[in-house]
């Protein structure tokens, strides 16, 4: 009988409540590398002190409680901490300060930070002789990272500058998936450290409370994984019985589960920081010593330094990969432009361009159902399925989001699933709710190389039901069945936007077979051909329509154009902290702030999500320019209230001779991603626009 089958269901949930609810961030004791006072928020009693202060200051645990605190941390650090924690009223500061200390000037790390009603101050010694050495290795990454083009390559980079700074045997990126399992995606080891690459850990490895807490607080050091907790004195606080929360500093001490979990894997010390896309927990640098490694806090903060580096970088390469596809898209979106005169229908679009958009989304089928008519192409369901597939998709869904799932399996479409079609993507087209582009994916199996099984074992100690972390850390794999690759955010957006297309053209089609509808459609059709509906400006297709009117005007009468093509910074951040509903209002205000900044010559369009596209006639380079710069301040005038304010980046493209459609605005993209990369919020000239100011 196994450890788990000794336990009732109702046990083990229990005891695995409990270990989600481990009180981590409130230990009452911190790790030896460093001494800690807990002050009252007017700086004028100690209130707690750890048990080792006097290894530290000099001074014995006694003295320091009944002492002033000007007496216990000295009167410059006193006077640094009422500067930036109570006047300026910080969160958190980090500070170097000076102190005699028995008959020595000692050098300290300090962080300071907020706890409850109470301030809190950690002290480490600062014995880093070398500080501007850290700050070479900090600009030497920051060059080199700008000149790396491939995410793997990346990170693979940052582990090996971290080890080389550190020494640590074995330094890894881990990434979270959507479950919050995580894997290793790049290593740099010492031959004596056992190897993780490509290994996975189970979500409870590191769980809710504990990712938590790397959105207050970036990194977590642990010199030495078995030292023993040092106490805080008195272990509560005489004036608060709620215990002192340490969330934010960085001597906070390590949970015994956590010590057991270390050991069990071997680890002696580790330092891991938090790396965070658009404020979500991305995944972590994690570093791991075989034995106790003391870490520096200059040194500690520089790797933080480091990380914090890598990570837009690595959001920049990403987009710039999005952004091909979407490109793609949007070529492709260019040739049905050309096939509206033409009046395809559904099945005749599909037979046409549906190997292009199934190697475009990586899928293996693509159907477009339009009531019970079905027009497809590659591996798909039979037809009354995906009919039937689609009617639940019209009563269940909103039809203004795609709609996506890799396991048919595990959704409510699962009786309808045949053979090995795992994945789908389903998007409605705007026109019609009932219509919809899917697109399938078939099963990938694949084995996962998990560190060790991915379970804890219940064990009874001090007569209590608890969780303990696994003891064995030895390649474990299991099989992935039932599942497709995942649909990627950028993939679910690229279907988007071609369903935009194709209801523009099965509209068509349809009006010329429903005569009685006619008028009806006609409105329908002119108002998505050629107005976005959210923003009122002209959509992608009417911009487009315009930019060709206008390069023929400059090459037969020599009138100049320029196009301005934009977007809103940090959109996405954006939509996940207010949501998507805020986001339209954004959108919305921006265009209304724009249409009445703008001449009456120019044009603006939505190009696309948030990009949108300012067509500006009789305007030569220098002109285009100076409106660019008048529309970003524009935006960033913008008082959104509640929402705080946005801002914008602009690529500014001026008309060169025999210039076509697609390469003028390709020219102002290009400029539009090097204002991002330069820092956003500015505006950028495409190579060569001056020469026509």
């Amino acid at each position: 009988m196994n450890a788990s089958t000794r336990y009732s269901d109702a046990q083990i949930a229990a005891a695995l409540e409990a270990c989600a609810r481990e009180p981590v961030h409130i230990p009452g004791a911190i790790q030896p590398a460093g001494c800690l006072i807990s002050l009252d928020g007017a700086l004028r009693q100690v209130r707690q002190v750890s048990a080792n202060i006097e290894a530290f200051l000099g001074i014995s645990v006694a003295d320091a409680l009944a002492g002033e605190p000007k007496g216990v941390l000295g009167t410059e650090l006193m006077d640094l901490l009422d500067t930036a924690l109570v006047r300026q009223d910080q969160p958190t500061c980090v500070l170097t300060a000076r102190r005699d200390v028995q008959g020595e000037r000692r050098r300290f790390h300090v962080v300071a930070y907020h706890s409850g009603d109470s301030i809190v101050v950690e002290l480490e010694y600062l014995m880093c002789p070398d500080g501007h050495r850290l700050l070479e290795k900090v600009n030497d990454w920051l060059v080199e990272a700008r000149q790396i083009d491939d995410i793997d390559t990346l990170f693979d980079a940052l582990t090996r500058r971290v080890q080389e700074l550190t020494g640590h045997e074995r330094v890894m990126v881990y990434r979270f998936d959507e479950q919050w399992n995580g894997r290793v995606v790049a290593e740099t080891r010492q031959p004596m450290a056992e190897s993780f690459l490509d290994h996975h850990f189970p979500a409870s490895d590191i769980p809710a409370q504990v990712r938590r807490l790397y959105d207050i607080n970036r990194v977590r050091s642990i010199p030495d994984a078995a030292a023993e907790p040092v106490p805080l004195v008195p272990a509560t606080d005489p004036h608060d019985s709620a215990p002192l929360d340490l969330s934010r500093g960085a001597l906070r001490a390590v949970s015994p589960i956590h010590q057991e979990y270390l050991r069990n894997m071997g680890v002696g010390a580790s330092l891991s920081i938090a790396m965070h896309d658009e404020g979500r927990l991305w995944g972590l640098l994690a570093c791991h010593g075989l034995g106790p490694m003391p870490l520096e806090a200059d040194l500690r903060d520089a790797l933080c330094a480091l990380a914090q580096i890598a990570m837009p970088r690595m959001m920049l390469l990403r987009t710039r990969t999005d952004t091909r596809l979407l490109h793609d898209i949007h070529d492709s979106n260019e040739i049905l432009s050309d096939e509206r005169g033409r009046l395809l229908g559904p099945d005749g679009l599909v037979q046409r361009h549906g190997a292009q958009w199934l190697e475009l989304l990586d899928a293996n089928g693509i159907a477009l159902v339009t009531g019970k008519e079905i027009s497809g192409m590659g591996a798909l369901p039979d037809e009354e399925n995906l009919v039937a597939m689609a009617d639940w998709l019209s009563r269940h869904q909103r039809h203004d989001t795609p709609w996506h799932t890799q396991s048919l399996a595990m959704t409510p479409l699962a009786p309808w699933q045949e053979g090995d079609l795992c994945g789908l993507l389903a998007v409605a087209l705007p026109t019609e709710p009932s219509h919809w582009l899917m697109l399938f994916r078939r099963e990938q199996r694949h084995s996962r190389r998990w560190a060790g099984k991915p379970e804890d074992t219940p064990m009874i100690r001090d007569g209590q039901l608890v969780m303990t972390p696994r003891r064995s850390f030895a390649q474990w794999q299991d099989e992935v069945k039932g599942q497709s690759h995942a649909w990627r955010d950028i993939e679910c957006r690229a279907a988007g936007d071609l369903t935009k297309n194709l209801a523009v053209l099965t509209s068509s089609h349809e009006i010329a077979q429903l005569n009685e509808k006619l008028h009806h459609a006609n409105r329908k059709l002119k108002s998505l051909a050629y107005s976005d509906s959210l923003t009122g400006s002209w959509n992608r297709y009417r911009m487009e329509q315009a930019i060709d009117a206008a390069l023929s005007a400059a090459e037969r009468h020599g009138h100049p154009c320029a196009v301005l093509l934009f977007d809103v910074d940090h959109f996405k951040q954006f939509n996940d902290t207010h949501g998507h509903e805020a986001g339209d209002r954004v959108l919305v205000e921006i265009t209304r702030a724009l249409q009445a900044t703008l001449r009456d010559t120019d044009t603006l369009g939505r190009w696309g999500g948030e990009e949108f596209l300012v067509l500006a006639s009789h305007c030569e380079g220098q002109g285009a320019v100076h409106l660019a710069e008048r529309l970003r301040r524009c935006v960033e005038d913008i008082d959104l209230a509640e929402l705080g304010r946005v801002t914008i980046s602009i690529g500014v493209a001026s008309w060169h001779p025999g210039d076509t459609r697609k390469r003028l605005v390709a020219r102002a993209d290009e400029a539009m991603y090097r204002a991002k990369e330069n820092g956003r919020n500015r505006v950028e000239q495409a190579a060569g626009s001056a020469a026509q100011a």
